[in-house]
């Protein structure tokens, strides 16, 4: 099986932690073992509060450039400016915004308005008061967009290649370059209309790695992510 680079694995497993990575990944095996990659909980979880905030407003609050340990850089060449694509920009930024994380409580409520309400009920909500996580994953990343599908009257599928060399465990000071470093990933979409009267493209769903796609996609994918820091 192709290396699942995208997907977390962790070296000491919380419930809340596997609960959020079975969620979002699928499940894979990699050929350079565990990264020691991904927050540890250490404190209670329980239910989100309601949402405080617009759909504005939480775009707003999404560091779509990526954070100070964990800056993105976006290859864009032949992505159409669509909502779709944006929204699938979004939920990709959010997971990682996520990981890179030591407390999520002030995080967890912005996927409300970036993943579909199934979504954020059935994975996010049970993590949304994690406040004490260890080992946080920092980077940097290299995003190239690949390409979207259509698969429904209100659904789509978008397709990214991620660089993940050099993302890491922020506990393993020693790391090395993971050869296997290039991941697909997709998010699958669909158009919502929520109480704001506006049609909206959330991620229902993320696929980490999407083996379904490496037949399309890994080639050039692999050619591309050779990225220095």
């Amino acid at each position: 099986m192709r290396s699942g680079a995208g997907a977390p694995r962790l070296k000491v497993f919380g419930t809340a932690v596997v609960a959020l990575v079975v969620g979002l990944t699928t499940a894979s095996c990699s050929e350079d073992g565990p990264p020691e990659a991904g927050p540890r909980p250490s404190a209670t979880t329980g239910s989100a509060a309601a949402p405080s905030m617009t759909f504005e407003e939480a775009y707003r609050r999404l560091p779509m450039e990526g954070t100070k340990d964990l800056p993105i850089t976006w290859e864009l060449s032949g992505a159409p400016t669509t909502d779709e694509v944006l929204a699938a920009r979004r939920g990709l930024v959010f997971f990682y915004w996520l990981l890179q994380a030591t407390d999520w409580t002030s995080i967890i409520p912005v996927g409300r308005f970036v993943y579909s309400d199934r979504y954020y009920q059935k994975i996010l909500a049970p993590v949304a008061t994690t406040s004490d996580t260890e080992n946080p994953s920092i980077g940097p990343l290299w995003i190239k967009y690949m390409g979207i599908e259509k698969t429904g009257p209100d659904r789509a599928t978008v397709t990214f290649c991620s660089d993940l060399g050099y993302w890491h465990g922020a506990e393993n000071k020693d790391f090395k370059v993971r050869k296997n470093r290039a991941n697909i990933e997709s998010y699958e979409l669909q158009r919502i209309q929520p109480g704001d009267g506006a049609q909206r493209w959330v991620a229902d769903r993320r696929l980490d790695p999407d083996v379904s796609r490496d037949p399309k996609y890994d080639a050039e994918c692999r050619k591309w992510a050779r990225h220095q820091p």
